[in-house]
């Protein structure tokens, strides 16, 4: 019988701490027969829920690689009730290169589920969680920062969709967390990311954006250190009470929140991050290389609220995000009361 394309190296289901690998199988020209070892580990020391914790779904983001690494040094399987499923790096190849998407086949994992068995090793990762290790979550942490060319102010994300009652355990999910801000999306931007797969299999999740900047922010990586565990414990798969927290939470309305450039050029921002705009106020301007003598073209944000999101490259390209911004709401309306 052939062998499955993706096979993981240890037991999930098995008590204890073990630690492995997804063999993924890839033969192209760098690795004629040869297998892909994406990390995964498991610690499980009882029948309580199941947590899935992931970073590195894009490779460029450091501060979930770190926590997700201590993590798996620091808790013992007597320390969980339930299971934990730790992926300390999903898009294997992507976190080799330091690289937003794959170099082998330049997907974005984050827009390849519900993913394919046998279509390129992004989708192949994506098959699995979906196929494999989803169905058996009750709850995921998705750890996500700014990358190489954004930073964003430390948050959880949370999709404002699905029924009342999925709607509340998201939300105490967010405030279990604890980040200073949790910012909603009301429906998935994709039916090809991890959290849009969460909605399909009814798994509470929060994701992150701890930072970014190519850079490894320690503040934020500690708030994305104390809220994973605050929210492991909430789930009932860590051991120990969870500790009373509150986020506030910031809907990203729709796309008139996002400033995009229109030109090609340098952008020169005006608005740093946490500020607080109007419609209207200059982002920044972006000043043209290619024609010396024409005058720079500001860039206005079309809709008011904290700027949660700021590029940190500052060259872009027509169509490139510049910043973001997102307005306070309330618990009554994310449940939708």
């Amino acid at each position: 019988m052939t062998p499955p394309a993706v096979a993981c190296s240890i037991d999930l289901d098995a008590p204890g701490k073990r630690i492995g690998h997804l063999r993924l199988s890839w033969s192209d020209n760098e690795r004629a027969y040869g297998v892909i070892p994406v990390p995964v580990a498991v610690i499980r020391g009882g029948d309580g829920p199941t947590a899935l914790v992931t970073a590195g779904v894009h490779g460029d983001e450091y501060e979930g690689l770190v926590i997700a690494r201590k993590l798996l040094a620091e808790i013992a399987p007597a320390d969980v009730p339930g299971r934990l499923i730790i992926m300390p790096g999903v898009n294997w190849p992507a976190v080799e290169a330091r690289t937003r998407t794959s170099p082998i086949d330049h997907q974005n994992m984050n827009r390849a589920f519900p993913g394919h068995a046998t279509s390129g090793p992004t989708a192949m990762i994506a098959d699995f969680i979906e196929r494999i290790i989803l169905p058996q979550a009750h709850y995921a942490i998705d750890l996500h920062s700014g990358g190489t060319k954004s930073v964003f102010t430390p948050c959880g994300y949370v999709y404002g969709m699905g029924e009342p009652a999925f709607r509340a355990r998201k939300l105490a999910a967010a405030n279990a967390f604890g980040a200073p801000v949790s910012a909603v999306v009301m429906a998935t931007s994709s039916g090809g990311s991890l959290s849009a797969a969460c909605e399909r299999h009814g798994v509470v999740m929060v994701a992150t954006e701890l930072g970014g900047g190519a850079l490894f922010s320690r503040t934020a990586a500690e708030i994305g250190w104390n809220g994973t565990r605050n929210l492991l414990r909430h789930a009932g798969v860590l051991a120990g009470p969870s500790q009373p927290t509150q986020t506030n939470l910031y809907h990203t309305a729709s796309a008139e929140a996002f400033v995009m450039a229109p030109i090609d050029g340098l952008f020169e921002a005006a608005a740093g991050l946490d500020a607080e705009v109007a419609a209207g106020e200059v982002a920044g301007q972006i000043w043209p290389m290619d024609d010396l003598s024409r005058a720079p073209v500001p860039i206005p944000f079309r809709a008011a609220g904290r700027v949660l999101c700021v590029r940190t490259m500052p060259m872009v390209r027509r169509g490139d995000y510049l910043c973001h911004t997102g307005h306070p709401i309330t618990d009554q309306e994310f449940l939708g009361a």
